[in-house]
């Protein structure tokens, strides 16, 4: 008799236990940006130190790079950056970045994904534009890099728009919740190069209401807001000196204090690399 009581114990804790973990929402990510890699002594350095402290960080799901992964278009360093990123004990997501790719320099988005497919463990996507999933979230990886001309704007080109609209059509039909990665911020600094088309985006956006978030880099400092319902987060480089570091992000699913309704709030923490 207490054998069975004690496996209807154990059948129910391990349903409750499995249960939870099916239905819990909250999760965590890592997103690093602008690392600029070279292959020399000190990248490999500031590299080790960014993946041993998000190999011991607790729960993380899975690691982002945004763009300007690589200081130089150029396939070796390319190579030895995800080689490096391989080390990463989750699953990890590359973006590319103005740096990333110069076709005149015989590295072009082509040989980007190529490259990336062949060497990333877990990215296999043929397209410089892609979809990777976790539950009740769809995450949406955006180029807005220029190949031909290189430049620091942003260039986000109608075909891109479209596929966007097309994800996001989709998947709120499917009620999933989305988060955009990207180099480029849509917020405009410095010229109106910065997000070329950004008005256009922002149009696209404002057509749907499942996009949660966006993150991005290029600008080499932090800045977070809230613009029509959709979280914005720009992050800071994981290059250079005292301020360079990584950024820790945890969706949170939480009651409205006002409206009684679920919704996803962000909790984001940057990381220095001079403390680790």
């Amino acid at each position: 008799m207490k054998q069975i009581i004690y496996k209807m114990l154990l059948f129910t804790f391990i349903f409750l236990t499995v249960a939870q973990n099916a239905f819990c929402k909250d999760f965590r990510f890592v997103q690093v940006t602008d690392l600029h890699y070279k292959n020399d002594k000190t990248s490999e350095e500031n590299f080790d130190k960014i993946i041993n402290n998000i190999n011991k960080t607790k729960n993380v799901e899975f690691v982002v790079f945004t763009g300007d992964n690589t200081n130089h278009s150029n396939k070796e360093d390319y190579i030895k950056f995800l080689s490096q990123a391989n080390t990463l004990n989750v699953p990890y997501y590359v973006v590319v970045g103005n740096h990333d790719v110069f076709r005149n320099g015989g590295f072009s988005k082509e040989d980007f994904v190529q490259t990336v497919r062949k060497y990333d463990k877990y990215q296999k996507s043929r397209r410089i534009n892609f979809v990777f999933k976790k539950d009740d979230f769809v995450f949406l990886v955006v180029d807005g890099a220029r190949e031909v001309i290189p430049s620091p704007g942003g260039y986000y080109r109608d075909a891109t728009l479209a596929w966007v609209d097309k994800e996001l059509t989709k998947y709120e039909k499917k009620k999933k919740n989305v988060i955009i990665f990207q180099h480029f911020p849509m917020k405009l600094r410095h010229t109106e190069r910065d997000a070329y088309k950004n008005e256009r985006y922002e149009a696209v956006l404002a057509k749907h209401s499942n996009v949660k978030g966006i993150f991005a880099g290029h600008f080499h400092a932090n800045e977070e807001y809230t613009k029509n319902g959709i979280f914005y987060s720009i992050t800071g480089r994981a290059s250079g000196d005292n301020d360079a570091g990584y950024k820790v992000v945890d969706v949170v699913e939480e009651e409205n204090p006002e409206t009684h309704k679920k919704e996803y709030n962000f909790y984001t923490q940057f990381v220095f690399i001079r403390d680790l």
